[in-house]
């Protein structure tokens, strides 16, 4: 259950919080299908402001929940229309409740979901925890052990947005298909500004790539300190340059080698993931072509 006593910690009821605080949209996810990317193509409408750090994980009960309103509003500059983007928040297999906590606090939200080719986004999910320093399970072990399993849920969008379905109504959740961000992203931005109820402005597809081989150089103890409670307790001291201009003078190190997944993992994986894809596609009217499964 949503620890709501957190949620009152200014004065601000449940049902007031979207009028008064916003934010007035959530990216929820899936994780590597582009949210970074996401976030930093809204931030480039004049009229959102997006949260200090890409994901504040607030209403997770095992992060950030009890750092308290206070913290989560200070993550939000004053614009006409906020939103911040944490994959975590669909991640209910092992962070129950987010959904719900959500719901409660800003019932009028528009929600964000990225869907990538679910079999490649499981695979980049797995040379991400190579390269974050949090993964030592070999590749021929990963469908066998918690973390594939875990990884394998992710991929699994359908079930994975059930818990959204549930609280929000169908026309507040917005999916939109990674592969077509990337093709066309001034046709899929239009659709997402649209369902924020923003006129359509020109954007850029921003560069990650360097982002993401910079993170394989840095300590893993020092990436899970970063993201510890504790320091997230200080972003209001640590601005978006500060904390780029840290990333690269802590990426000295030689890069984390990462193993490839063999042909047979990704076809057990394709086959794992089959049915849920298959809904997915089916009640979302997306055709998803290209997709392994």
């Amino acid at each position: 259950m949503p620890r709501l006593a957190e949620l009152h910690d200014t004065g601000v009821s449940d049902a007031g919080l979207a009028d008064r605080a916003g934010p007035e949209f959530l990216v929820i996810g899936a994780m590597k299908a582009g949210t970074t990317a996401l976030y930093h193509m809204l931030a480039q409408h004049p009229q959102i402001g997006m949260s200090r750090m890409k994901e504040t994980d607030f209403f997770i009960a095992e992060k950030n929940l009890p750092l308290g309103l206070r913290w989560y509003l200070a993550q939000f500059p004053d614009a006409p229309c906020r939103g911040e983007v944490s994959p975590n928040y669909t991640k209910d297999d092992i962070f129950p409740g987010a959904a719900a906590r959500a719901s409660m606090a800003l019932p009028r939200a528009r929600i964000l979901f990225l869907a990538r080719d679910p079999v490649a986004r499981f695979a980049a999910h797995y040379r991400h925890a190579w390269a974050t320093g949090n993964m030592q399970v070999p590749p021929d072990a990963l469908l066998a052990a918690p973390e594939g399993r875990h990884m394998l849920e992710t991929s699994r969008y359908w079930a994975r947005l059930a818990p959204w379905r549930a609280v929000y109504p169908a026309e507040a959740l917005l999916t939109v298909c990674f592969e077509a961000l990337i093709a066309d992203p001034q046709a899929q931005m239009r659709r997402i500004f649209q369902h924020l109820g923003l006129d359509p402005v020109p954007v850029a597809l921003p560069a990650t790539r360097n982002e993401a081989a910079s993170v394989a150089r840095v300590p893993a103890s020092v990436q899970r300190l970063w993201r510890s409670r504790s320091a997230r307790r200080l972003d209001a001291l640590v601005g978006r340059q500060m904390r780029t201009a840290a990333r690269k003078l802590l990426a000295r190190g030689p890069a984390r080698s990462v193993p490839t997944l063999p042909e047979a993992v990704l076809a057990q994986a394709a086959e794992a993931l089959a049915e849920d894809a298959a809904r997915f596609r089916a009640e979302t009217g997306l055709s998803l072509p290209g997709w392994a499964v």
